[in-house]
């Protein structure tokens, strides 16, 4: 395998891996802070609340994975 591929390969891996913790840490804290209002947008309108939480989760772990993959410290040999 080359050495793009590897890299694009752990990239992806490491960017569903973060996806998934904050899909559970993103709701599980809104929901510790705030569970009166969690219900109340729940009940609103269910798809609209889910979509923000899943895109708040996708972007925090999208940021970290581009930041972990661009700097040389934090990148794992």
């Amino acid at each position: 395998m080359s050495r793009r591929k590897r890299a694009n390969k752990k990239f992806w891996k490491s960017l569903l891996v973060l996806f998934a913790i904050y899909m559970v840490v993103v709701p599980a804290v809104f929901l510790l802070l705030d569970s009166s209002l969690v219900v109340r947008r729940f009940n609103k309108d269910p798809f609209d609340f889910i979509l923000k939480l899943t895109g708040i989760a996708a972007g925090i772990a999208l940021i970290i994975t581009l930041w972990q993959s661009r700097d040389p410290e934090l990148r794992g040999h």
